[in-house]
C-alpha cells in the first residue's frame, strides 16, 4: 500500500514538473516568436504607441490600411538600407518619370509595391523606362486580391489610365478568405480588413469592421461576427492556441510546437553566448513558412475559394469595361512558390485553367521564365528560402517579362 502510494506521489509531482516546465517554456517562447500563440492571444492588448504611428502613417477605414500621401520609410534587404516614399497622389514615388504620361496604374499587394528596394529599382519604374510613361504604382503590403480591387475602385477616379495591372501573390488565396489578419498572421493585430463573399452565387461585401478609429479601443465587441467571416479562425486559429494543461496542449501538434520551442531556446543560447543565431531563428520561421504553404495548397485546390477567386477577377473585369481600361492580371510568385512547383507541382494551375474563361482579361504568366532561371537567388532579396521580396535584379526581370507580354498581346 505504501509504495502504491510513493508511486502516486512520484507521478503527481512529475506531471506538475512536467507542467510547470511546459508552461515556462510556452510563455517565454511566446515572448519571444509571435507564432506560438497562448490565451492572453485571444484578445491581445493594442500597444497604445503603435495605434498612434498606425493612425497617422496607415490606417484606412474602408481598406483596413493604405499608403498614406506624402509618407516615407526606410527597411533593410541584403545588408542594405533601402528607401521609398509615397507621392501626394497617393502612389509610389517614381523618379524621373512624373512628368509623362500615366498610360499605366498597378494595384496590388507588397510584390507590386515592390518592397526591400528602392524607388528607382520597383519593376514600375523600369517598366516606366521600357514603355516612356509614368507607370503609377498603387501596391500596398499585405493586400489580398479583395482589397486591392476595393482600392482600384476607390483611386481610379482621380488616376485614370488606359491599362491597369492587378498584381498579387499567390497567398492572396489565404488573404480574400481572411478579415483579421491576426487570425493567420499571428501578431498582425491592426490588420482588420474587408473581404468579399458569395451569396446565392453572387458577389458581397463583408466591409471593414473596424471601420473608425474608436473601434480598435473596444474591439473584442466585434470579434463574434469578425469570426464568422473570417475562415481561419476555426481551421487554424482555435487549433493552434495553446491553453492549460500546456503539456498536453503542445502534443495537439507535437511536430510544429515542440520545434518552434527547441529552435527558439537554441537561438538564445546562442545569442547568450554573442554568437550568430540568424540562422537558427529562421528555422523558427522556416516551420511557419512551410505550415502558409501548405494552406495555399489546400485553398487552391478548394472549389468554394476558387470560385471566390474567379468572381473577384471578373468584377475586376466589369469595372474595367464601365471605366474604358484594359484589365491585367499577374500572380507574382514567392521563392517558396517556385521551389515547391519546381520539385513538386503546378499548385495553382487549377485557378489558371478556372480564369482561362474570363473574357476580356489579360493574364501574364511571370511563373514560367522564372522556372527557366537557374538561379533564382539574384532575384529575390533574402538569402533564405522564403526570398523575401524582389531585388532590383528581379524587378528588372519582371519588367521585362511584363513588356515582352504587354507586345504580345498587343496593348
Amino acid at each position: 500500500m505504501l509504495d502504491l502510494l510513493n508511486y502516486l506521489i512520484f507521478v503527481i509531482v512529475s506531471l506538475v514538473l512536467i507542467e510547470l516546465i511546459s508552461i515556462i517554456m510556452v510563455k517565454v517562447v511566446n515572448k519571444k516568436f509571435q507564432w506560438l500563440i497562448i490565451g492572453k492571444d485571444k484578445i491581445p492588448k493594442l500597444s497604445d504607441n503603435g495605434l498612434k504611428k498606425f493612425f497617422s502613417h496607415g490606417y484606412d477605414p474602408v481598406l483596413g490600411w493604405t499608403r498614406k500621401p506624402n509618407t516615407a520609410h526606410s527597411e533593410k534587404s541584403r545588408n542594405r538600407l533601402t528607401n521609398w516614399n509615397i507621392d501626394s497622389y497617393g502612389s509610389r514615388v517614381n523618379p524621373g518619370h512624373e512628368s509623362l504620361f500615366n498610360k499605366i496604374s498597378c494595384y496590388g499587394d507588397s510584390f507590386t509595391f515592390a518592397r526591400q528596394v528602392n524607388n528607382n529599382e520597383t519593376w514600375e519604374y523600369y517598366l516606366s523606362k521600357l514603355t516612356n510613361t509614368n507607370v503609377q504604382n498603387f501596391g500596398v503590403g499585405n493586400y489580398g486580391l479583395d482589397q486591392s480591387l476595393l482600392r482600384l475602385k476607390h483611386e481610379f477616379v482621380n488616376n485614370k489610365s488606359e491599362l491597369v495591372i492587378l498584381g498579387v501573390v499567390p497567398d492572396t488565396i489565404s488573404r480574400i478568405v481572411s478579415v483579421w489578419k491576426h487570425y493567420y498572421e499571428y501578431g498582425n493585430t491592426f490588420g482588420f480588413k474587408p473581404r468579399f463573399y458569395l451569396k446565392n452565387d453572387e458577389l458581397c461585401l463583408f466591409d471593414n469592421p473596424i471601420n473608425s478609429e474608436s473601434k480598435f479601443f473596444n474591439y473584442h465587441l466585434h470579434l463574434p461576427k469578425i469570426q464568422n467571416f473570417d475562415f481561419f479562425y476555426n481551421k487554424k486559429f482555435k487549433k493552434e492556441l495553446l491553453s492549460f494543461p500546456y503539456s498536453i496542449s503542445i502534443l495537439k501538434n507535437p511536430k510544429r510546437n515542440i520545434s518552434i520551442i527547441f529552435w527558439i531556446f537554441l537561438s538564445n543560447i546562442y545569442k547568450f553566448f554573442r554568437k550568430n543565431n540568424s540562422d537558427i531563428e529562421y528555422k523558427a520561421k522556416e516551420i511557419i513558412m512551410n505550415i502558409n504553404l501548405k494552406w495555399r495548397l489546400y485553398l487552391f485546390d478548394d472549389d468554394d475559394t476558387l470560385i471566390l477567386f474567379k468572381k473577384i477577377l471578373e468584377d475586376y473585369v466589369e469595372f474595367s469595361k464601365q471605366n474604358n481600361f484594359k484589365a491585367i492580371f499577374i500572380l507574382f510568385p514567392q521563392k517558396d512558390d517556385i521551389l515547391f512547383i519546381k520539385s513538386k507541382y503546378h499548385f495553382y494551375r487549377k485557378l489558371l485553367n478556372e480564369i482561362s474563361s474570363i473574357d476580356d482579361l489579360c493574364f501574364i504568366d511571370i511563373l514560367q521564365p522564372l522556372l527557366k532561371e537557374k538561379n533564382i537567388n539574384l532575384f529575390y532579396s533574402d538569402d533564405n528560402s522564403y526570398g523575401g521580396h524582389y531585388s532590383a535584379e528581379g524587378n528588372k526581370k519582371i519588367s521585362d517579362i511584363i513588356y515582352s507580354e504587354m507586345i504580345k498581346l498587343n496593348l
